[in-house]
């Protein structure tokens, strides 16, 4: 069984030996892989489609991974019990979606120690939702798959500063790294916040609006951001 990418960047991410859920899992591929792999003992898929649990039930029949790997049907982290699952996973989900799922179930989130979070968008709300309720991000990456770029984020409990905006919009963990597809990265964001601009900026009311003076600004920090990740970085001191 082949991941792509996106899935093979998220499974990455997933903590060795630790209990997985993976919400909205499609046809189970990444837990599937996962527990074949021996990184995960165990693991429960649920998704809120019935299509998708019977293919998500398919894939574990044909991997003899039925002993392993549940399949529920149910929404969002409905589908656990408080502390059942040690690493969750929800990929291929807009960030506000996500940040709904996560939201609605405390307890099911107080006993699961590490989030693995993949938005399709939306990701300056899922990280501001994550650093406001006590989820520090520890990692980020990048993964291109089908000509898209995609971002995976790693959180765990803790507290830590909230990023200012430019950060929460690109992520700070891929901007300290480098990552290798960071300019390309920050390149999609300034030319999709340069079309919301130069089409705002055609109205006056909206050039008068606070909406459009926010666009601005954050266009000007992610600028700024591009410029700065293209500077050669300090070699490390020599031992």
């Amino acid at each position: 069984m082949q991941l792509d990418a996106r899935l093979a960047a998220t499974a990455a991410f997933v903590p060795h030996g630790t209990v997985l859920a993976d919400i909205g899992g499609d046809h189970a591929y990444l837990a599937a892989t996962l527990v074949m792999q021996g990184s995960a003992p165990r693991a429960v898929v649920g998704d809120l489609s019935a299509g998708a649990c019977a293919a998500a039930r398919q894939t574990i029949r044909t991997q003899r991974l039925t002993q392993q790997i549940d399949v529920r049907q149910g929404d969002g982290l409905s589908v656990l019990t408080p502390g059942e699952a040690e690493s969750i996973v929800i990929a291929g989900m807009g960030g506000a979606l996500i940040v709904q799922i996560l939201a609605g179930a405390p307890a099911v989130l107080a006993g699961a120690p590490t989030l693995v979070l993949q938005p399709m968008n939306g990701g300056a709300k899922l990280r501001r939702w994550l650093y406001a309720n006590s989820w520090n991000i520890v990692d980020e990456a990048l993964a291109r798959a089908g000509g898209r770029l995609y971002e995976i984020i790693r959180a765990e409990r803790g507290t830590a500063e909230m990023p200012d905006d430019a950060l929460l919009h690109i992520g700070a963990c891929l901007f300290e790294k480098r990552d290798p597809l960071l300019r390309e990265h920050i390149e999609a964001k300034t030319a999709k916040l340069t079309r919301a601009a130069e089409g705002m900026n055609a109205s006056t009311t909206a050039r008068q609006s606070e909406e459009y003076r926010e666009t601005v600004s954050l266009l000007t920090a992610l600028r700024t951001l591009l410029v700065l990740c293209r500077a050669p970085q300090p070699k490390p001191p020599r031992p």
